[in-house]
């Protein structure tokens, strides 16, 4: 069976193997364990296994027993695209890792033999990671990078597809138009806004905006999606985290973006 995803995680394993957790096509989680994978060896092989890295994994029957019924064994592996830029930039590096550590948040793990690997309901969480990765890679590359543009897209379009997307067209007490009003306030607790007359607060009618129009930004015209800033950013994430009853301070890019 051949499956193709990204790279999120990778743990080294005994002298030279690795465990792997690839973000498949159809959204879930697929764990790999791969014979050889920290490269090395006589011929000083490098490995393949970079994070964010797309790849094709071939596994054969699971004859030996591991040390958990979600691991397949990789017989052959072969790496599709690979983002070169990231690792010289250390905000976007941070940036990749924090993708990556909320999407295993939520994602459900693919078990063979159980799973559906046809079944395509999530394929939309790997659109917006790999979109992510490829025009994060298209930004370095033209110099033009900047760290909270592409978080603020990634969790816009992250939280549409989730499900879980604030309402940013009524007042979540009294269904008033908010475009209609001057002042609106976003409540993270629910997780919504609301008018000025129903919540007091700081006006944040620029951030609804911004949401919107994250919703409705292509990726690839991510140049064209600005105002953004690392404040908005944050109230993106702490809302996140409230909808799967997390603490920022379990994400350990986190910190280390927002310094």
């Amino acid at each position: 069976m051949i499956f193709e995803g990204l790279v999120i995680h990778r743990l080294p394993y005994k002298e030279r193997d690795l465990i792997v957790k690839i973000l498949l096509r159809n959204g879930l989680v697929g764990s790999f364990y791969i014979y050889g994978g920290q490269g090395g060896g006589k011929k000083h092989k490098p490995t393949v296994f970079e994070l964010g890295c797309m790849m094709r994994m071939m596994i054969k029957d699971q004859r030996v027993k591991l040390d958990t019924s979600d691991l397949m064994i990789s017989t052959e592996y072969q790496r599709l695209w690979e983002p070169q830029s990231v690792r010289h930039d250390i905000k976007a590096f941070y940036l990749v890792c924090l993708y990556f550590e909320l999407i295993q948040k939520f994602s459900m793990p693919f078990q063979q033999g159980t799973s559906d690997y046809h079944n395509q309901d999530q394929e939309g969480i790997f659109s917006v990671v790999s979109n992510a990765l490829f025009y994060m890679e298209d930004a370095l590359v033209k110099k033009q990078f900047n760290a909270h543009q592409h978080l603020t897209l990634f969790m816009v379009k992250l939280l549409f597809h989730l499900g879980i997307m604030p309402d940013t067209d009524n007042c979540s007490y009294c269904q008033v138009d908010l475009l209609e009003n001057e002042a609106v306030v976003f409540i993270p607790a629910n997780g919504q806004f609301a008018c000025q007359s129903c919540s007091s607060g700081e006006n944040e009618k620029g951030f609804l905006l911004r949401i919107k129009k994250g919703y409705q930004t292509k990726y690839q015209d991510y140049q064209a999606f600005l105002g953004t800033n690392f404040t908005e950013c944050d109230k993106l994430i702490q809302y996140f985290c409230h909808q799967y009853h997390l603490r920022p301070v379990e994400l350990k890019s986190y910190s280390l973006l927002f310094k």
